[in-house]
């Protein structure tokens, strides 16, 4: 009982310390709440432990209900005003409910009982749009040990894993209580950071967590917005380019990022290039507004050289939209990045393009070109949030 009330008095002081404020105890001690949008988000769940002992808990009193086995699996299910775990002729209820290793292992939860992932720390519920959303509650440096492979490969120089670590780290920090309403921080998958749990953790990413503890980048006092891209191909997008309705910020201005030759550092991504087709009818089935298309052109591109302003013209109207909502409306799968020209054809169109990604902040294969050529993390992360600070707080 008192570890989960401690568990439960952190988190709670995760929440009221606010974005401007720094941690003031170890990373390890800070908790995150990861909404399991992805993973665990249905009417009906399954719940056990990989080894070990499980325990339920009520968290408004921190009473243990019940406990559970290895190999034991409990359907979850929302009856009326409660929670309720089935196992055979074990079954547990209340009106919150949390459950938690009780001496080691892994909690284990999914859609199926047969599908279960691992997580660390402990999970709670909450009911969305009908369904049973998964919380989990887990400490910082386990949430991006289990998001880092997610979101760079593994097998990546170690001074880009660190440069990666710092800005997920970062990230994480600005991004505390995004989804409030629904009781936690961060969901899963994007536009968060992609999240897998226990079974995604990879011991170079966790070495360069562990080598980063506690730092974060700093612009004004204040933990800045880290966001990163794919790649780049060769120049980074400001912020109000890449992302609609983004205010400027002076660290995601947008940077050069080619060594001394004039090579771009993520020119060793495969498939840098692409080529994307746009024919009339399908211009006019996504912008019906503009009518039979008669034209796209580029009305107007960023000094970093991505695509600013779009225009359409059809026989009942001219569409103009930023880039950054054309790529959106036909989808960022299809428009790889922001960086390309515009090439009329007889039936249509073609887009040439390079990079992938919205192309804001730090170039994750970039970031590999430069280690490769000798930066340290330190240097990576200066190159691409300029006029932020490095801090261990």
């Amino acid at each position: 009982m008192q570890h989960t009330l401690r568990t439960l008095w952190i988190g709670l002081l995760v929440l009221t310390i606010g974005l401007a404020g720094t941690p003031r105890t170890r990373d390890s001690d800070w908790l995150i709440r990861v909404g399991l949008e992805q993973a665990a988000w249905a009417k009906v769940l399954y719940v056990s432990i990989s080894e070990g002992r499980l325990r339920w808990i009520d968290p408004r009193t921190g009473a243990t209900l019940s406990e559970g086995i290895a190999g034991q699996v409990w359907e979850l299910r929302r009856e009326g005003r409660v929670y309720r775990a089935v196992s055979g002729q074990a079954q547990v209820q209340s009106e919150r409910l949390l459950v938690e290793p009780a001496e080691g292992g892994f909690i284990m939860v999914g859609t199926a009982p047969n599908a279960l992932r691992r997580y660390r720390g402990h999970l709670e519920w909450t009911e969305r749009d009908g369904k049973l959303l998964t919380i989990n509650w887990v400490r910082l440096d386990d949430y991006l040990k289990a998001t880092l492979p997610r979101e760079m490969p593994p097998n990546f120089h170690p001074e880009a894993l660190k440069a990666q670590a710092v800005a997920s780290r970062s990230f994480t920090f600005r991004r505390l209580n995004r989804y409030r309403q629904w009781g936690y921080d961060l969901c899963d998958h994007a536009p968060c950071q992609v999240y897998g749990g226990a079974d995604a953790e990879h011991p170079n990413t966790n070495a360069a967590v562990d080598a980063t503890a506690g730092e974060v980048l700093l612009f004004e006092g204040r933990v800045i917005e880290a966001v990163y891209t794919g790649h780049c191909g060769g120049h980074t997008a400001p912020i109000e380019v890449a992302m609609a309705g983004a205010r400027p910020l002076p660290y995601l201005a947008g940077v050069p990022d080619t060594d001394p030759s004039g090579k771009p550092y993520c020119s060793l991504a495969l498939n840098s290039e692409w080529e994307l087709t746009l024919t009339r009818e399908e211009l006019q089935r996504r912008f019906p507004q503009a009518g039979r298309i008669r034209a796209l052109r580029l009305a107007q591109r960023a000094p970093s050289g991505h695509a600013l302003q779009i225009e359409i013209r059809g026989d009942r109207a001219t569409v103009t939209l930023s880039g950054a909502e054309f790529r959106r409306a036909l989808g960022t799968g299809s428009i790889r990045s922001l960086a390309f020209e515009i090439q009329p054809q007889r039936d249509g169109w073609k887009l040439a393009g390079r990079g992938s990604g919205h192309g804001a902040g730090m170039c994750q294969w970039g970031a590999q070109g430069r280690a490769l050529a000798g930066q340290t993390y330190q240097q990576i992360l200066e190159a691409y949030y300029p006029g932020a600070t490095l801090q261990k707080r």
